[in-house]
């Protein structure tokens, strides 16, 4: 996937050319040329309460989709993959001519295919509904999805879309295996519980004991800290891109520790900063199999999975290593279709583990049952962690936890290299939600319907659909609200977005983009429900310079505050060596544009932000330049949110 970043966030450099709308009518497809300043304008009269599914075949352009309304005014926007089809649905609420807008992503050029497929009334059945929600991953051409729903313990939902394997048109079915991703996290927790039930380990333990060649970075990395993702570790699926290497690309599990090994200090101390990490949870498989005696596969169907009737359910240890009936990973190919593709490697522990809708179920109701871990683990599994500054985070031991409409959420998701896996239990409602896809392109925001379809009778009212009360609509003080007022950027990948208060409510509004009302359901969190973003501020005093920002996954956010600069990028060039990552880095300067060269990778521009700080794109989404007391520039040290502080000496 692209990004999944801040409310789709973008920035326009320059303005873009539009063009007359051109008619469209439901089944023609229409083929586009884009420039890096295009604006391409699409026309459909639509009657009022009608469901519309289309798409936007990326054939070697990255695009971004606008749906307008007859008022002009946006309805949805839709930016995901870079290849293969751009899918986009929306509703109609008033008659007249839509517009669908096809526009280049960074001032991208190349071609383009635009299709509306469908247009429907809304479907006023629950399984209509889901099936119009799930139309982008259905049929005989597309890989697919499985979906279910359990409701007061019991299914009410179940359903299979689309395909499993396109190669010998095998479609999904409900119980076929799939890649559940993150979503193993939780599992992984438990086992480590289930050791400190044996009394072998205890979450208290540091690593060390367990790993005894990691480094000693003078204070106390703990098991716990793996848990929650406060240890301070380098993430490898963040630091290795630094060096070129691919999702898809051979990683060895013994790679975690020497990642560990060659990192000069940690990120963070322990616990005082949530930094979602994949190196951790690898490292604690490793320390199941050596307090156990077994292999994690083994450990996990002798302890977990068998006690617990997940008969279908696997970790998949080995890249290649086959699943019996488990559905194919695709992902978009270049010029149009679909390739498949191949699982992580090394990720058993962080992923890996390949299951089923009705495994999953009987995983939902331990919480309630507690049958595996007994309630001591579910208590420690599912209790938010506190950091040192006091601040609570929304993630427990492997799962997140959150308070949603006034009920608690268990809550992950999941994806490997193209599997999607969207997890929920409502422990309260003994209800949950599970969506699980082969299609790198699946997206949740179905899974968040599905809440208010299925449940939404005991769930309270959106905060977003409630009157605003002057800093009352869910309990940030003004005073608080007006300290957040500024410019802020994401560290991935850079981008910026304006944060104002009106009327008592605060709004965020990304730059080239329309303003977003947010929630503040605490005095330091900031949320919007629908597109499933959360934004902890993290204050001291009346100030605030940090945040963490969560939407799917979770990037550090700082205040953006620019500054006028007489930086001579001219001294900037020259080949950088990072002694941590054996990396050279050869930096040039090509049309007043600094541009990073580097093997098994394509050129990547920079942008100046402020000082010596510059904005990339992944994996080096920051570099900020290193300048001696003799005025020299001496290295770089750079980022990208989940791995930060990698040094490059200039040689």
């Amino acid at each position: 996937m692209k990004r999944a970043v801040l409310l789709t966030l973008a920035f326009l450099a320059a303005p873009l050319a539009a063009q007359e709308a051109t008619t469209l009518r439901v089944g023609q497809t229409a083929p586009g040329t884009l420039t890096p300043t295009s604006q391409h304008d699409y026309s459909i009269d639509l009657e009022a309460g009608m469901f519309v599914f289309g798409k936007v075949n990326q054939l070697s352009v990255d695009v971004e989709v606008t749906i307008l309304g007859p008022d002009g005014e946006e309805i949805d926007d839709f930016d995901s993959p870079a290849r293969g089809p751009e899918n986009f649905t929306f509703e109609t609420e008033a008659a007249g001519a839509h517009v669908i807008r096809v526009e280049p992503f960074d001032e991208q050029e190349g071609d383009y295919e635009v299709t509306v497929d469908v247009v429907e009334p809304v479907a006023n059945d629950l399984e209509g509904r889901v099936d119009q929600w799930m139309r982008p991953f259905s049929g005989d051409d597309t890989p697919g999805a499985v979906v279910g729903v359990m409701d007061r313990g019991e299914i009410v939902f179940e359903k299979a879309y689309g395909m499993a394997n396109l190669t010998f048109g095998i479609p999904h079915e409900v119980g076929t295996p799939t890649n559940i991703g993150s979503v193993t996290k939780q599992f992984t927790a438990m086992s480590i519980l289930l050791l400190q039930n044996d009394g072998l380990l205890s979450l208290d333990d540091e690593v060390r004991t367990h790993i005894p060649e990691l480094p000693d970075f003078g204070t106390p990395v703990t098991i716990k800290n793996l848990l929650n993702h406060t240890g301070g570790f380098r993430e490898i699926y963040n630091f290795l891109p630094m060096a070129g290497r691919a999702g898809e690309d051979q990683i060895r599990r013994d790679e975690a520790i020497r990642i560990v090994q060659r990192q000069p200090e940690l990120q963070a101390e322990p616990n005082t900063e949530y930094n979602y990490n994949n190196t951790g949870f690898i490292l604690l498989s490793t320390i199941v199999e050596r307090v156990s005696g077994k292999t994690f596969p083994e450990f996990m169907q002798e302890r977990v999975f068998g006690p617990l009737g997940m008969t279908d359910t696997r970790v998949k240890y080995h890249q290649g290593e086959i699943v019996p009936g488990a559905s194919t990973p695709y992902v978009p190919a270049e010029g149009g279709g679909w390739r498949s593709a191949r699982d992580l490697a090394a990720s058993a522990g962080a992923g890996g583990i390949y299951t089923t809708w009705h495994d999953m179920q009987k995983w939902m109701l331990n919480y309630r049952d507690m049958t595996v871990g007994g309630p001591e683990a579910i208590e420690l599994l599912t209790t938010r962690n506190v950091l040192e500054s006091g601040d609570t985070t929304n993630y427990a031991l492997g799962l997140g936890v959150v308070e949603l409409r006034g009920q608690v959420r268990y809550t992950h998701t999941g994806g490997d290299t193209a599997h999607r896996t969207f997890f929920a239990y409502f422990p309260g409602l003994e209800a949950g939600v599970f969506l699980s896809s082969n299609n790198a392109t699946f997206s949740f925001p179905p899974a968040r319907q599905m809440d208010d379809l299925f449940f939404g009778d005991r769930l309270e009212p959106m905060a977003d659909e409630e009157e605003p009360e002057e800093g009352a609509d869910g309990g940030m003080s003004l005073a608080r609200m007006e300290a957040i007022v500024g410019d802020w950027i994401l560290t991935i990948p850079g981008l910026v977005a304006d944060f104002t208060v009106e009327d008592g409510v605060l709004h965020s509004e990304p730059r080239g983009q329309s303003r977003i009302r947010m929630a503040t359901p605490t005095d330091s969190t900031a949320v919007h429900e629908e597109l499933n973003v959360s934004i902890v501020f993290h204050f001291e005093g009346e100030r605030v310079d940090s945040a963490t920002f969560t939407q799917g996954r979770t990037t550090p956010m700082v205040r953006f505050e620019a500054e006028a600069s007489s930086l001579d990028v001219s001294e900037l060039p020259g080949r950088y060596y990072s002694r941590e990552l054996e990396l050279w880095l050869d930096l040039r300067l090509e049309d007043d544009t600094l541009v990073v060269h580097r093997l098994r990778a394509e050129p990547m521009e920079l942008t100046h932000r402020s000082g010596l700080t510059f904005a990339g794109a992944f994996p080096f989404a920051e570099l900020v330049f290193q300048r001696a007391d003799n005025g020299d520039i001496t290295g770089l040290l750079a980022g990208n949110g989940r791995t930060k502080g990698v040094r490059f000496e200039r040689r």
